[in-house]
């Protein structure tokens, strides 16, 4: 891949303290920048929206962890690697 431009992304973090919020979506992007480093983008993913879903994590208390697999699920969607 190339490039992969983001204009907004929404992250809807029920029930996670503000803080961690705050630290999940300043890690979210190194994150996206390592889990997309050597992927290929595929282009049948709409340029317009892309769902990444719902995710479950247990343990709401690790920002880097909530961060890693947010990356890798938006990763996942965008890439055809």
């Amino acid at each position: 891949m190339k490039r992969l431009h983001i204009d907004r992304l929404d992250l809807d973090l029920r029930g996670v303290s503000p803080a961690t919020a705050e630290s999940v979506a300043r890690l979210v992007g190194p994150a996206l920048a390592q889990a997309l480093r050597g992927r290929r983008l595929d282009n049948s993913a709409s340029a317009q929206a892309i769902d990444a879903g719902r995710l479950a994590v247990p343990s709401a208390k690790e920002p880097g962890v909530m961060a890693t697999r947010i990356a890798q699920r938006i990763a996942h969607k965008t890439s055809g690697d």
